[in-house]
């Protein structure tokens, strides 16, 4: 699903009230991943609390794996790979029953 494909079934699904546009709902939606991309970047370590939990949907995690090294499977030379921040995901249990019905 892309960005404007959320925004149109938000728009057309959820009861929207006549004079909220879809320019509005656009502009919610890139507030709402704006700032979970802001607060997943101000938390400094996984041991910080940087998660986030929408019940019934899942958790997004901050993880951080650690530096490495690596080969280069063509030719043999090691890679060294540094200490890299992701955010991982966990479904929900709701949304794993839904999924598993």
């Amino acid at each position: 699903m892309t960005k404007q494909q959320l925004i149109d079934r938000v728009y057309r699904q959820h009861g929207v009230p006549n004079d909220l546009t879809k320019k509005m709902i656009a502009e919610i939606v890139g507030g709402v991943f704006g700032e979970l991309r802001e607060y997943f970047v101000e938390c400094e370590s996984e041991g910080s609390g940087a998660r986030f939990t929408y019940p019934g949907f899942g958790t997004f995690s901050k993880k951080l794996r650690p530096a490495r090294t690596l080969r280069h499977p063509r030719t043999g030379a090691k890679i060294a790979v540094p200490e890299t921040a992701t955010v991982s995901f966990s479904v929900g249990s709701d949304l794993k029953a839904l999924l598993n019905s």
